[in-house]
């Protein structure tokens, strides 16, 4: 049997998913002011939108985290 090791997921680690989300929710919010309304690529950026406001709200408790202010 293999030895298990401990993961950390440390501040820095969750900084740069959130940058990471961040910028990819900006594509996304592109990609749905420009795509036809109802297209797939619509659909689709508007689930991604709504998955990273979820997830950004997860990590830092404020699910208004990438609204900006």
């Amino acid at each position: 049997m293999g030895r298990r090791t401990k993961r950390n997921f440390s501040e820095r680690d969750r900084e740069e998913f959130l940058k990471g989300m961040k910028d990819f929710r900006e594509v996304c919010i592109r990609v749905s002011t420009n795509a036809p309304i109802g297209s797939e690529a619509y659909r689709l950026a508007d689930k991604f939108i709504t998955g990273i406001m979820e997830a950004g709200g997860q990590l830092t408790g404020d699910p208004n985290h990438f609204v900006m202010r």
